[in-house]
Order: structure tokens, then sequence, then C-alpha cells
């Protein structure tokens, strides 16, 4: 079962949410911060009484959205890809891990001149992070995407498999442009093993499969070398949000960030797919503060989330971590722009709003995806107004040039 509660609350009762999250016994789908509408909890049927007598006790406003998630679950195609037809990669469905590696060396066996496979990493359970680069020929500037670090959001492996597809075989100009402008690097799972359990075993899991003590995983988006346990992790094995017992404590998050590290310099954006709220995310995690080039890229940002809101009218908020949601450190995207100094770094937080949450609907996964590439295309488009991305020619931290209408302006960040 599912539960909203309202969180048009003091602030008193925003506490009492943050302090009933370290219960294990209930799964939040979102965060308590006042700025949301309402809070998910699930809960399983025998602490049921328990979730709603709190409720009760603290005269909070709530009503069931899921009644049965098993119900919901059920509903989620997966759909088997036949080995050696590409086209049996469809949209209407997800995929096994499996499924997706074998998509992904049919692709480089038929695109053999621009698609190859590369390994970004291993998980704990010994399986490659496998990903595909595409490239047009030497000496272009990179755009990395990462997908599936928390394995309950599959909506986001199933978009970025979508922006491979179109790369490869669509003939709209702007994509084709994209494709052969810059080489692209996409991982559509970063947590493999956290992901074959959502398939094989719980469809709620988030994290990675490493034990600790009687627990299994750490949360792999709070595991990175950025103000690591500052804000929105938990010390807790037992918690969804554990962050590890250190940074880069994970092989998934120590080994792609090592093979990252090798090709930082030649990345101009960089975006890290998740769902659910439909957001726009800028680093960083743990302050509101407005650092390094915020004010260019959270206006390239919210022009491309327009884009986004043309085929289907889906509105997205932008901003960064801390202001947009809450405070979480120690994710992919803070350590990119931190450590690496990636002009442009993005998380996606894809469909829906709350409705149906991790449990996206097969019927919304092409347009998800569909929107999901407009608002890709529009960021590359908007950066190079901004002055980005342009043939790898990056311009000095302090200021950027935006050459718009024949007028040169000047805008400090």
């Amino acid at each position: 079962m599912v539960i909203a509660i309202r969180t048009d609350l003091a602030q008193a009762k925003v506490k009492l949410l943050e302090e009933l999250q370290n219960d294990v016994r209930f799964d939040f789908w979102t965060d308590p911060v006042p700025s949301a509408d309402f809070v998910q909890v699930m809960t399983s049927p025998a602490d049921k009484a328990d979730l709603l007598s709190f409720i009760d006790k603290n005269e909070m406003r709530s009503e069931i959205t899921m009644n049965n998630v098993q119900e919901y679950v059920d509903k989620q195609t997966v759909k088997k890809y036949t080995r050696s037809n590409i086209r049996t990669m469809t949209w209407d469905a997800y995929y096994t891990q499996d499924d997706i590696n074998a998509w992904l060396d049919d692709l480089a066996n038929t695109y053999q001149d621009i698609v190859s496979e590369i390994i970004g990493g291993v998980s704990y359970e010994g399986r490659d992070i496998k990903g595909i680069k595409i490239s047009h020929g030497a000496g272009r500037r990179i755009i990395f995407i990462e997908g599936g670090i928390h394995s309950r959001e599959w909506i986001s492996p199933s978009a970025a498999c979508y922006i491979i597809n179109e790369l490869l075989t669509s003939d709209d100009p702007e994509t084709v442009a994209a494709a052969r402008d810059y080489d692209w690097y996409i991982f559509p799972v970063t947590n493999p093993d956290g992901y074959i359990w959502t398939h094989e075993s719980f469809r709620m899991w988030r994290k990675n499969r490493r034990p600790f003590g009687n627990n299994f995983g750490a949360d792999l988006n709070r595991n990175w070398n950025n103000n690591w346990l500052v804000a929105g992790a938990s010390s807790n094995p037992a918690s969804d949000i554990y962050a590890g017992p250190g940074p880069f404590s994970e092989p998934e998050t120590r080994s792609l960030s090592s093979y990252i590290s090798t090709i930082g310099d030649q990345i101009d954006l960089y975006l890290s797919f998740h769902s659910f709220s439909q957001m726009l995310l800028l680093p960083y995690g743990n302050t509101t503060d407005h650092l390094d080039n915020y004010y260019d890229a959270v206006n390239i940002g919210r022009r491309a989330m327009g884009a986004l809101s043309v085929r289907y009218e889906t509105q997205y908020v932008t901003g960064n971590i801390a202001e947009v949601i809450y405070e979480a450190s120690g994710g992919s995207v803070d350590w990119v722009k931190g450590h690496l100094r990636v002009p442009l770094v993005y998380c996606y937080e894809l469909r829906d709003r709350g409705t149906f949450g991790f449990l996206l609907p097969t019927d919304q996964i092409l347009p998800n995806n569909q929107e999901t590439m407009d608002s890709v295309l529009d960021i590359i488009f908007q950066a190079k107004r901004f002055g980005y991305m342009r043939s790898g020619v990056r311009l000095p931290g302090a200021f950027s040039f935006l050459i718009m209408f024949g007028v040169v302006l000047t805008y400090f960040v």
C-alpha cells in the first residue's frame, strides 16, 4: 500500500515525518520537505495500522494512492528481446538486464563503423557496467549519459536506450546532427545487480546488493566522494539511503568514477536519469547557493524543459537539487561537476509526479522517452546559444557570451 501524506504542515510535523523516515519498515517514495505537496510512503499490510496510527495521532491528512502495489507491479509488461533482431527492442515494455546487454551487443555488430561497446566498471557481484560509444570520428567532445543507478527506476534505462536508438536510426536533421557532432557515451544500467534483483526478487529494490551484516545494499547515488554523508543520506545499512561505509566504498561507484575520470576533460554535457517527480536538477545537493555557472545552467535547463513540454504538455521544475527537492549529497552529478568541472551537468527525474511513481505504466514509456529526447536535443541547442558545446571550445568560468539576434550580451555567473 502507498499512502500520500499532505505536507502543508508546520515545520514540527515535517520533522516528525523525517524521524519516521528512519523506520526501515516504511519506504518513503518521496521525502518530507515543506515545499512538496505530499509525501508518499509505502507500507506492508502488516505495518499499515502503525502508519495510519502515526498519521492520526499527529493530525496529518492523508489518502491511499495505491491499495495493492502488487497489482501495479503485475501490470508492468516485461518483453523478451529477440537476439540479432534490433527492431524487437520496442518502447511499450520494459526489458531485463540480459536483454538490454544483448541489444547493445547487436547494435555494435550492426553499426560497426560508429558503435563500440564500452565497459564503465564492475558491480559487487562481478557484472560489467556495459554501455556503448557512438562516434562518427575522432576529436569530438563527449556527451555522457548514466542511467539505472537506482534499480527500481525502470524508466531510466528505457530512456537511455531510446536515446541510443534515436541517435542511430532517426532521420530527423537535429538528431542526426547531434549524433554526428559529438561522441556519445551511454550506460543504460549502472547498477546491474540491483536492476536484476528488481526483476527477479523485489521490484522496489533501490540499492546495490553488497551485504552489510544482516542487511544488503548501499545507495549508489549517495556514495560518490562529494560531501559524502553530509545531507540526505544515512549511516544505517538498513536504510534505502545508506551511503555506504565510506565514499566510493562500492565497486560500482569506484570503478565507474575511475572510468569517467579518464575522459572527464572531454565531457561537455553529463546527464543522469532517475525517476520520479518531473524535475531537471542541477548540482549541488548540499547547498542552495548558486555556485559555478548556475545561472547559465538553469536558464539552459528551463528552456529545454519548455521544449520537453511541447509534445505532451508535461511540466518539469528546474533548479539545483537542494532548492527544488531536498538536501542530498554524495550523488554522481555533484561529483562530476565538483571534481571533473564538467560545464553542464543535469539530473533528470522522469515521469510521473506520483500517480504511479516507480511503477510507470508501459503506455507512458514512449511518451516519456520522446519528450526526454526532445529536451536533450534542446539542451544542446540552448547550450550553444549560451556559448557552450561549440566544437569543444570552453569559455572562461567567470563569464560566458550569449550571441543572439546579432547582439553580444555579457552574462556574469
